[in-house]
């Protein structure tokens, strides 16, 4: 590990403060999604996924999660059921089979989107030219440091889905 990395403690905080800030951004406004649904945090974060990816296979699902494939396949049938992602064949190779949005699933992520877009353009008033360049290279730091620490771990997964 580099000498000058930080300490773990020191991460934690500003991790903290990230954390609170878009737990608190996302609080400000209405429940995200009121459906009769209910979803749970497993399959908005597979909506979420998909609005990213387009197209996902099982295994893709269960990395992204951290989650066995089997798991993924049985969360993926519940939400199929509720009408929030269909199953396709992928054109390169019919075995392979894809998850993409339905249209129910696009509505729900349609509004996760305008409500976060929402209150980034609000905030956009409050913060500088400067600023907002102090956080693009806040992030692009993450983003190269995240790079490494998969491409140490031999994990493309997560950089290969970012393409």
């Amino acid at each position: 590990m580099d000498k000058n990395a930080c300490t773990e403690a020191q991460f934690n905080v500003q991790l903290k403060k990230l954390n609170d800030f878009i737990a608190d951004m996302l609080s400000d406004a209405p429940i995200l999604v009121e459906t009769e649904d209910n979803l749970t945090m497993s399959q908005l974060r597979v909506l979420l996924l998909l609005r990213m990816n387009t197209q996902m296979n099982m295994t893709q699902i269960a990395s992204c999660l951290k989650i066995h494939v089997s798991t993924a396949t049985g969360l993926v049938n519940r939400m199929i059921n509720k009408k929030l992602i269909k199953r396709k064949m992928s054109e390169e190779d019919r075995r392979v089979i894809l998850c993409v949005l339905s249209d129910k699933g696009h509505n729900i992520t349609d509004s996760i989107w305008k409500v976060v877009w929402e209150n980034a353009h609000l905030l956009s008033a409050y913060i500088t030219t400067e600023e907002l360049n102090v956080i693009g290279h806040s992030l692009d730091i993450l983003q190269k440091a995240w790079g490494k620490m998969k491409e140490k771990q031999g994990d493309t997964t997560s950089s290969e889905l970012l393409k």
